[in-house]
């Protein structure tokens, strides 16, 4: 199961999880739940490794 760093948003601590899917489902699935949880509007950054496997903002919300 690959590894990714994350933030969720601008301002928002950087993260360390697992994830089973791919780097942009992994975004998809921050974006869908960052409102909820921190009240802001998701700009998900994701990255593998060493270098970043999405692009700002990977995702946004729907």
């Amino acid at each position: 199961m690959p590894t990714y760093t994350y933030q969720s948003a601008p301002g928002l601590r950087v993260r360390i999880t697992n994830f089973r899917g791919s780097a942009q489902e992994f975004a998809e699935a921050l974006a869908e739940d960052c409102r909820a949880d921190h009240g802001v509007e998701p700009n998900v950054r994701v990255w593998h490794g060493d270098g970043p496997v999405t692009k700002p903002p990977a995702a946004t919300a729907r």
